[in-house]
């Protein structure tokens, strides 16, 4: 009889690059929020959404209070990388409690979506990628992982995240 993989917040670890990750993952989240003074969890998941294709890494979840990372679209990522993930979730989190941000709508319009939210007191309406709750973000996920990089070995930060192959495949395939 086979062993079953551990679980680690959520999700099983199907090798020893993902027991990797979700350990390490969890260490630097709690440092970079007990660092910037936030009491968030961080929540694993493996989920397409919209697509086998998203580039879906991580999401803050305001509702409840919850940083996600997405093992599914990190796939083939290093951990230095998932880091920044970490980090850019982590500055989402501190817009919401700081109350630069409070979340946005999207409206469809023939060309794609239009984001519409208030970001420190300014509406804001425009592209996902120019939005400045997300340039903010991503201007701090770097700082934000870099700050955990003593935690690791440079060989740990450059182990890559395999993808996930499923114990029993699908019937009818």
């Amino acid at each position: 009889m086979r062993k079953r993989s551990n679980q680690i917040n959520g999700i099983y670890t199907s090798s020893p690059e993902d027991e990797l990750f979700a350990n390490a993952l969890l260490k630097a989240h709690k440092y970079i929020a007990d660092t910037i003074g936030l009491d968030t969890p961080l929540v694993y998941e493996r989920k397409h959404i919209y697509g086998p294709a998203a580039k879906y890494y991580g999401c803050y979840k305001p509702s409840s209070a919850q940083s996600v990372f997405n093992f599914s679209a990190n796939y083939g990522q290093t951990l230095a990388h998932a880091l920044e993930t970490v980090g850019h979730e982590l500055r989402h989190a501190l817009q919401f409690k700081s109350e630069w941000y409070a979340g946005h709508l999207s409206r469809r319009q023939r060309w794609g979506k239009q984001l519409i939210g208030v970001w420190k007191g300014e509406e804001y309406k425009g592209s996902y990628q120019d939005a400045p709750w997300e340039v903010d973000a991503r201007e701090f996920q770097a700082r934000y992982a870099e700050m955990t990089h003593h935690l690791f070995t440079a060989e740990e930060l450059a182990t890559r995240l395999p993808a996930y192959v499923p114990k029993y495949p699908k019937k009818g395939n």
